[in-house]
Order: C-alpha cells, then structure tokens, then sequence
C-alpha cells in the first residue's frame, strides 16, 4: 500500500477495496481462509499461477494491512508461514455470501452443491465451520512450536 492509504479510509468500499480489492489478495485471502494454505509454497501452487513478485508483494501487503501475521516455523526455521488474523476471520460472512453470488451467476461455477445447501440453510454454520477449520489448521502449525513440545 502506498503513502496514500489514507484516502483509502472513510468510505466503507473505497477502505475494503483498498485492502483485498486486487484479485491477488482476494484469492490469497480465500487460501487463507477457505483453503488451509499457510506456507509460500502452498500459495505459489494455487491454480491461478501467480508469480513469486506478485505473491511475496501481496502477502507484505496483506501483513502491512494486519490481515495476515508471518511466522517462523519452529521446525524448519528457513520457511515461514501466515495466519488470519481475526480481521480477516472477520471477513467470513462476506466473503461467503460473495461465494453464493457467484455460485448463482457463474454458469461455470466449480463450487459443490453442499456448498450452496449449507449457506442456504444454515448461514451461520457455515461460517462456524469454517472457523473451526481455521482453527484445526493453525493448531497444527503453532503445537509444532518448541514451546508446546
């Protein structure tokens, strides 16, 4: 983010386009989010093949904008890894229901159909679902810290 971030506040759009409006950061943040991905690698595998410029960019900016914290891995000490932070976590339901926007108007949609049942019927679940799946993989990243050994 550049020296104007702050004419990127104020305005509840202009401040969240500002933040994961590039569609780097919005699918970085769906790895995050959705997908499990924690580690460099795992994000330079994703689909869309973004570059390494790109990726180690957008991660900066996703930890300057406190959406994601870097952490050393306690095994291997030369790889780090990213967490949500709560700020991102926060963006679950949006970025969910954005999820069921496209499920409705993407004729190509790769979304399965459990998906859209579970938003549909249960909103609120689904976000807890993916919470504690949050959760479950984190766990696996921070009890592998020499501390909790």
């Amino acid at each position: 983010m550049k020296t104007t971030d702050s004419l990127w506040q104020g305005c509840p759009v202009r401040y969240a386009a500002g933040i994961f409006g590039d569609k780097w950061c919005f699918v970085l943040l769906r790895d995050v989010l959705l997908h499990g991905k924690r580690y460099y690698g795992d994000f330079l595998g994703s689909e869309e093949g973004i570059s390494t410029n790109i990726l180690a960019n957008r991660l900066a900016q996703l930890e300057k904008s406190e959406m994601l914290t870097r952490h050393v891995d306690p095994v291997k000490r030369s790889r780090v890894y990213y967490l949500p932070t709560r700020k991102a976590r926060d963006l679950l339901p949006a970025f969910l229901g954005l999820m069921m926007w496209s499920v409705q108007h993407d004729p190509a949609t790769e979304s399965p159909p459990s998906f859209a049942k579970a938003m549909t019927e249960d909103p609120a679940g689904a976000v807890a679902w993916y919470e504690a799946n949050i959760d479950k993989v984190n766990a696996t990243l921070v009890d592998a810290s020499p501390k909790s050994l």
